[in-house]
C-alpha cells in the first residue's frame, strides 16, 4: 500500500517537472512597432520556482490517483 502511494507521488513529481520544463514560458516577446521586438526573460530563480511548483502539484495529483486506484483494488 505504502509503496504504491510513494511510487505514484514520485512519478507524478517527475512527470510534472518534465511537463513544466516543456510548457512553462521563460521569455516574452513584445512587438514594439516598426518591426522591432523586445524580449523579456524570467529570472532563473523565478523559473525554477515555477517548475518546482508544477512538480509538487503533479505529485499531489499522482498521490490522489494512487489512493483512488488503491481503493478500487479493495
Amino acid at each position: 500500500m505504502e509503496s504504491l502511494l510513494r511510487k505514484s507521488a514520485i512519478y507524478g513529481f517527475f512527470i510534472g517537472i518534465g511537463a513544466a520544463i516543456l510548457f512553462v514560458k521563460y521569455a516574452e516577446v513584445e512587438n514594439i512597432g516598426d518591426g522591432a521586438t523586445l524580449t523579456n526573460h524570467l529570472p532563473m530563480d523565478e523559473y525554477i520556482i515555477t517548475v518546482l511548483r508544477f512538480g509538487v502539484v503533479a505529485s499531489i495529483l499522482g498521490l490522489v490517483c494512487g489512493l483512488i486506484l488503491l481503493n478500487k483494488k479493495k
